[in-house]
C-alpha cells in the first residue's frame, strides 16, 4: 500500500475528531487504516479518545442475595439470621431472668371435706367361655379356653372392686352398675361352634352362672356398694338356630341365667337385678337415662368410619320414642367411648372370626367407667384381663 500524503484538511478533520473517537473509530470514518491513523496521530502530537473501564458499583448484601439463583441459598440465608436475632433475644430474657429472684406462694389445701358423688358402672360381656381360639389359627395373637377364661373372669372382679375402692378416695360410691351384657357363652349356632366347643350351652351357661354368683358375693364382701344389675341377652346364647325378636328372651340361655341368678340374691336388699324381656333396659342414674342392650341389633357391615356411624343412626331412632343419654352395649368385641355411647370390649379377645369380618385388634378388656351426679360420664378406663 503506498503511503499516504496527508493535506491540511485531513490533518484539520483528525483534530477535529481525535477528542471524541477512538482512532479504530477515526480510521473507519476516514476509511484509512488503523496504523496510518495512529502514525499520525503520534507525528501530530495528538492524543486520540481513549473508552475509559468503569470501576463496578459495591453492591449491598441485599443486592448480593438478590443476584443468587438459587431460591434455596435464598431462604437459608434469611432463615439463619431469624434464628440468630431468635437466640440473641433468648439470650437476653435469660439474663434478664437470672438477675431477678424468683419469687413462690403457698398453695393451700383444700379445707372443703365435702365429696363429689358418682355412681360406679362395669360392663360384663362376650366372654364366651366354652369357645377355644388356638393361636395357629389367629397368627399367634391370641389363644382362649376355659383355664384362661377362669383366670379372666377372676382379674374382672378384682379390678373392679380395686377401682371402687381408688374412686372411694376421691368421691363417694354407694352404688355399683354391673351390667351383664349377653354372649358369655358361645353355643351351637353354627355348625363349626358345635364341632369346636369342648362342652355343650347347657353346661358352659351353668359354669358362668357360677362364676357371675361368686364375683357378686366377691364384691358385696369386699365393698360396702350396692348392685344394680341390668340383664341383656346376646345372640349367642340362644337355643334357637335363628335369631327370634318378639320370642327371643324365651329362646335364650342367658335369660334363664338372669332368672336363676336373680331367684338365688332375692332377699339380699343390697342386690337389685333388671330382667325383663325386651330388648332395651333403662337404668336412671341421678338426672340421666343410660340404655343397655347387647349391641346385635346394630347391623354393621364394614365401611370407613368403623361403627360409628352406625351405631349413632341407630341411637337417633331409638331416641324417637324414649330418649337416653349413654347407651352401653358390647357384641363388637371393642371397647370406644363414643360421647354418647359406650361398647364393651370382650373377655375371648381376637378370635377367627373377627379376622374373617374385619374387626379392629384389640386385646380382651372389659369396660369400667364412672357416673358423676355433677358432670355425668367420667373416667371411663379398661379391665385389661392378661398379656395375651
Amino acid at each position: 500500500m503506498a503511503m499516504k500524503k496527508w493535506t491540511k484538511k485531513d490533518d484539520n478533520q483528525l483534530k477535529k475528531l481525535a477528542p471524541s473517537k477512538t482512532a479504530t473509530e477515526i480510521a473507519r470514518e476516514m476509511k484509512l487504516t488503523y496504523g496510518q491513523v495512529s502514525s499520525r496521530l503520534l507525528k501530530l502530537g495528538i492524543k486520540a479518545f481513549k473508552k475509559v473501564k468503569l470501576t463496578p458499583k459495591v453492591a449491598s448484601i441485599n443486592d448480593e442475595i438478590s443476584k443468587l439463583e438459587d431460591k434455596t441459598y435464598r431462604g437459608r440465608y434469611k432463615k439463619a439470621v431469624e434464628e440468630i436475632l431468635m437466640l440473641k433475644k433468648e439470650r437476653e430474657i435469660n439474663l434478664a431472668l437470672k438477675k431477678k429472684n424468683l419469687r413462690t406462694y403457698k398453695i393451700k389445701a383444700s379445707l372443703s371435706s365435702t365429696k363429689s358423688e358418682a355412681t360406679a358402672v362395669v360392663l360384663l360381656s362376650d366372654w364366651h367361655y366354652e369357645e377355644v381360639v388356638k393361636s395357629q389359627a389367629v397368627n399367634f395373637l391370641n389363644k382362649y379356653d376355659e383355664s384362661i377364661a377362669k383366670e379372666c373372669i377372676l382379674k374382672v372382679f378384682q379390678t373392679t372392686v380395686k377401682y371402687i375402692k381408688l374412686q372411694q378416695n376421691e368421691t363417694t360410691i354407694k352404688t355399683l352398675v354391673m351390667a351383664l351384657l349377653g354372649d358369655f357363652i358361645t353355643g351351637g349356632i353354627h355348625d363349626e361352634l358345635k364341632e369346636g366347643n369342648p362342652m355343650l350351652p347347657g353346661e358352659a351357661i351353668w359354669k358362668v352362672q357360677n362364676h357371675i354368683a361368686s364375683g357378686i358375693n366377691f364384691i358385696l364382701e369386699n365393698t360396702d356398694v350396692s348392685l344394680v344389675i341390668p340383664c341383656s341377652t346376646g345372640n349367642h346364647g340362644r337355643t334357637t338356630e335363628k335369631q327370634r325378636v318378639s320370642t327371643d328372651f324365651g329362646n335364650s340361655y342367658e335369660w334363664l341365667m338372669y332368672k336363676n341368678l336373680e331367684a338365688h340374691f332375692t332377699g339380699n336388699e343390697r342386690v337389685k337385678f333388671i330382667v325383663n324381656e325386651g330388648y332395651h333396659t333403662y337404668v336412671d342414674i341421678y338426672d340421666y337415662t343410660l340404655r343397655f342392650h347387647h349391641g346385635h341389633a346394630i347391623k354393621y357391615g364394614g365401611g370407613v368410619g368403623g361403627i360409628y356411624i352406625t351405631v349413632n343412626k341407630a341411637i337417633g331412632q331409638w331416641n324417637k320414642s324414649k330418649k337416653a343419654d349413654l347407651d352401653c352395649f358390647g357384641h363388637f368385641h371393642q371397647m370406644k367411648n363414643g360421647g354418647n355411647f359406650i361398647t364393651n370390649g370382650s373377655m375371648i379377645g381376637w378370635n377367627a372370626y373377627a379376622i374373617r369380618i374385619k374387626a379392629d385388634f384389640e386385646k380382651p378388656k372389659q369396660a369400667f367407667f364412672m357416673v358423676d351426679k355433677k358432670y355425668f360420664v367420667n373416667l371411663v378406663r379398661p379391665i385389661i384381663l392378661n398379656g395375651r
